[in-house]
């Protein structure tokens, strides 16, 4: 069969036709040009002006090129030629509409979104009567969506924050003018910090993850929810508040500091505050993450290695040793440099514990926010904070994702787990009681703290904090902080889950070039530290071509973006375990992509979407780090708030908040556990019919 014949032929009306005339209408009825207030907020002048007929600009061509397209033939032959042509050219309006609003600093308005998805659907249709992807426009139109949101959103935001390092205040080119900021002595001394930091909570979050892992999996029986518990819950806890619960306990006015002071001879009550203060917060904060990589690596270690190792006569500590620390090499390395780089990423811990010791985060945000307003040395340190992160992720990414330590095949094996050194059991045991002890005393304080006047001079019971946060109303105290915060939360977490399995399915069921560029791009959301992400967005939607600082709409964007990677992991794990036969039958039936993923793929990944869905709400409502450059007073959330009271010194209502938040997140979780487990039971009960 010819390439001609091969192609589809386009029935009736021209979907091309089509989509072009949704682009005018677009153009017609909606601003093109972005207002500075908003659609609902500007004069009728305003927008007038906004819209691109009002007279002679550039938008007139953003309409004009893409018509052209109606010049070729709407019914003709299936030309291979023309489909190329009519790709091309879509591609290369959209190309042209980016750069000259960016040329001529236009901001892009809501007529702009409808054109770009019109080009969009001219390229889908484009590409499939090419055949590409097998013609299948639900792919191909998710994967257009897929890499305009990636060149948007992250790598567009990440080159954006070199500029301020080689440009001066004027404008000019200046290439070496981040030579200036490296060459400060105190500068040099923060970077050294913040690696060496880094490099110790790593150390310790995973070895307080690898105790708790070995706990819940190979010595617990009754115990192990617990365990789980008090591993799990700094996940839910928001930023600042683990900071300041270790304040309220070892602090200045802490009761353990008085304790020290009146029966160790303690004399300086300031010892919290520095390295110390800041690597105990964050091995508590970062613990539970390399907690659950070392709980499911140890999960899938096959116990019958460890029945050989015993059958060759090697003692337990031997193969524990030898057999079962090695099988994790992995795992570890994972660990250890995911948690390095979110210490890297932490600047709430050291802001509240940090005293004299200051971390390249912490450093960024004065920068950005302090009366100095230097973005030259902020771009600086937020690249040297970057390409740090982003060499760790590599490691991770190519080196350790290389190696194989494959412990299940396909062969059918037996085998019992095995019994730890005893010796290690008690150690480990010893240890985890320690770390709940230790977090019982923690979370005790931070909601007993709540309920004081004063902690550590007036420890009267009062609900004067609460009263001021949330008894004036829903307009004034923390309410309207708390209500935006679920408000983006709840519009962030599905777009997360649903666009985290947009890009699960576009990498594990299709096969083109570039499908690894387009898994490593959105990953690197996870390895980019948050602050960098909050002042790299700042830089690049600032200006032209896209102005977005200030609005709602960023605030969910970074919410979303921070948090796809979840999204993408759970879809990758639920796919794995669909068999792929299941697509093919429903495509066989000429169900189509659409059909399948809507009736077929979703209702089997319920649980993994109601998991990541979660997971990404309560990450969207104890972000920090990248969304405190972002808010306003009019998009204010829960942990800008908190912030604030931080930094008023008025920890008290910190502390409540913060509890409040807590209490909240958890109840969701709850409810979304039952949720699951609802699915799973039915699931159950259907496979037994």
């Amino acid at each position: 069969m010819s390439d001609a014949t091969a192609l589809h032929l386009p029935q009736g009306r021209d979907t091309v036709f089509i989509w072009l005339m949704i682009l005018v209408a677009g153009y017609l009825l909606l601003p093109v040009f972005s207002l500075d207030y908003g659609l609902l907020e500007s004069t009728s002048d305003e927008i007038f002006a906004a819209y691109g007929w009002s007279g002679a600009n550039i938008s007139q061509a953003w309409l004009l090129l893409p018509l052209v397209l109606l010049l070729r033939p709407v019914r003709g032959t299936a030309s291979r030629g023309r489909h190329r042509f009519d790709a091309a050219w879509a591609l290369g309006c959209a190309v042209f509409m980016v750069v000259s609003a960016a040329w001529l600093e236009r901001g892009l308005g809501y007529g702009t979104i409808v054109i770009f998805c019109a080009l969009g659907g001219v390229m889908t249709v484009a590409l499939s009567r090419l055949e590409w992807l097998g013609g299948d426009r639900f792919v191909l139109g998710s994967l257009i969506a897929i890499v305009a949101l990636i060149s948007l959103f992250i790598i567009w935001p990440s080159l954006a924050i070199f500029k301020p390092m080689i440009t001066a205040d004027d404008g000019t080119f200046a290439p070496l003018q981040f030579m200036a900021v490296l060459g400060q002595k105190h500068i040099l001394q923060v970077i050294w910090n913040s690696f060496l930091l880094s490099a110790a909570v790593g150390i310790g979050c995973t070895f307080f993850g690898m105790v708790l892992a070995i706990y819940t999996t190979r010595i617990a029986k009754r115990s192990a929810l617990l365990g789980r518990v008090f591993s799990i819950l700094p996940i839910v806890t928001p930023p600042f508040v683990v900071g300041l619960g270790v304040t309220l306990m070892m602090g200045r006015s802490g009761y353990v500091t008085e304790f020290m002071v009146n029966y160790l001879g303690l004399t300086n009550t300031n010892w919290l505050y520095g390295f110390t203060g800041i690597w105990l917060a964050q091995v508590l904060a970062f613990t539970p993450m390399s907690f659950m990589i070392l709980d499911g690596a140890i999960k899938t270690l096959h116990p019958s290695l460890e029945e050989a190792s015993y059958t060759l006569r090697a003692s337990r500590l031997q193969t524990f040793r030898r057999v079962f620390l090695p099988l994790l090499k992995p795992a570890l390395a994972n660990s250890f440099l995911i948690v390095i780089v979110q210490s890297l990423a932490d600047f709430s811990n050291p802001l509240v514990l940090g005293g004299n010791f200051d971390v390249l985060a912490t450093q960024i945000y004065f920068y950005i926010t302090g009366a100095q307003l230097d973005y030259t040395s902020a771009s600086t340190l937020g690249v040297i904070l970057l390409l740090f992160s982003l060499l760790v992720f590599c490691v991770q990414y190519l080196w350790i994702g290389k190696r194989s330590y494959v412990t299940i095949s396909g062969k059918s094996s037996r085998g019992d787990v095995q019994p730890l050194p005893v010796s290690l059991v008690w150690s480990v045991t010893a240890m985890l009681w320690v770390w709940i002890a230790f977090n019982v005393l923690l979370y005790g304080s931070i909601f007993f703290g709540s309920f004081t006047v004063n902690w550590g001079v007036d420890y009267t019971l009062t609900l004067d904090n609460f009263s001021k946060l949330f008894g004036q109303g829903f307009s004034d105290g923390a309410w309207p902080s708390l209500l935006d915060t679920l408000l983006y939360a709840g519009i962030a977490a599905p777009i997360t889950a649903i666009f985290g399995l947009l890009i699960a399915y576009v990498v594990v069921r299709q096969q083109f070039r570039g499908k690894k560029v387009i898994e490593f791009s959105t990953m690197l959301c996870f390895a980019v530290p948050g602050t960098v992400a909050g002042v790299s967005y700042i830089l690049a939607f600032n200006g032209a071509p896209v102005y977005l600082t200030g609005t709602a709409a960023i605030v969910i964007i970074s919410m979303v973006m921070r948090n796809v990677p979840v999204g993408i992991r759970a879809g990758i794990a639920g796919l794995g375990q669909l068999d792929k036969s299941l697509d093919e039958a429903s495509l066989s039936l000429r169900a189509g992509s659409l059909r399948t993923v809507l009736y077929i793929i979703l209702p089997l990944l319920r649980p993994a979407i109601l998991s990541a869905l979660i997971y990404s709400f309560v990450r969207a409502i104890t972000t920090v780090s990248a969304i405190i450059f972002l808010v306003t007073p009019d998009t204010r959330v829960a942990t800008s708030y908190i912030l604030n009271r931080v930094e008023d010194g008025e920890y008290g209502m910190a502390i409540a908040y913060g509890s409040v938040l807590i209490v909240v997140m958890l109840a969701i979780i709850f409810i979304f556990d039952a949720l699951v487990g609802e699915a799973r039971v039915a699931r159950s009960r259907a496979k037994t019919r």
